[in-house]
Parts: C-alpha cells; structure tokens; sequence
C-alpha cells in the first residue's frame, strides 16, 4: 500500500496546516483562545510572549480570515471586541493537547503538569471533552455577559 503513496501528498497536510497557524503569534493566539479561554485583544496583548499590537491585529485578521475564529462586536460594550475558535480551530485541539504531553517529556521548563501527560495518555477522549466543555463554558459566559444577563454560578477560566 506504501508503494500507492505519492510523495508529493505527504507534505500537502503540513503545508496547509503551516499555512493557517504555521507562525509563533497565530500559534499562541490559538493556543491561548483553546487551552487558556482568553477571547479580548487585551487578554491576548497581556500574554507574556509580549506580541506587539500590530503584530496582533495583523494575526487576528488572518486567523478570522482562514475561518479559524469568529469575530464579533461586546454588545454590551461596542467598542470591545471577541473572538472565539470556530469548529475548525476546536479541531487543533487534540494536536495541543498532544503537544503538552511532548512538552512534558522533552521541556525541563514546561508549564504543562507532569500530572497530565499520564491523565491524557489514559483518558483522551475525557481529555478533549473536558477542554471542549470548559470552551463552551468560557463562550456561554461571554455571550451572557455581553448581552447584558448575569451568570452567578460561573468562575472565571483558570489561566
């Protein structure tokens, strides 16, 4: 079956792939959108990679571009801004999760727990759900809170 492979078709995937988020800040962006529920210019600009505004707004453009996030205006405060991942960057999020297990292994100075890459390793259908959970958590308070109701039982994600 090997022998029916083209090579051309084995780069193709990660030539997309590299295309749509293949660059640190769009990187980032996404993995703090997916894994951190940061969803305001302000949130990404405190990151502490320390991404330069331009840098930023050029990265959100191209990632709402690439229909990875959706842009929407606070109608609650019109002049903040949210973004959330779409169905197609929620897809990434079993490859981050893959990468904090490497970087479990492999990064002396991770921030990821040595707790998690045995956890994920075990349960990693569990795993994704839970982190797919507290997406929808993070977006339903958003969404409540822009639009002027009040969610007392709610915490803010950990970040």
């Amino acid at each position: 079956m090997a022998k029916n492979i083209k090579k051309p078709l084995i780069g193709c995937p990660v030539r997309y792939a590299a295309g749509v988020f293949g660059d640190k800040w769009s990187f980032i962006l996404l993995r703090d959108m997916l894994l951190h529920g940061k969803r305001y210019y302000g949130e990404f600009l405190a990151s502490e990679e320390g991404i330069a505004t331009n840098v930023l707004a050029a990265r959100l453009l191209k990632l709402e571009e690439a229909g990875m996030i959706h842009r929407e205006i606070d109608q609650h405060k019109k002049s903040k801004v949210c973004y959330t991942p779409t169905a197609k960057a929620r897809g990434l999020l079993p490859a981050f999760l893959a990468m904090m297990v490497w970087s479990t292994e492999y990064d002396e100075d991770t921030e990821a727990p040595q707790s998690f890459a045995p956890a994920f390793r075990e349960h990693p259908k569990e795993t994704i759900a839970w982190y797919e959970a507290e997406i929808d958590r993070v977006n339903a308070q958003i969404s409540a809170a822009s639009h002027g109701a009040i969610q007392s039982d709610s915490t803010p994600p950990d970040k």
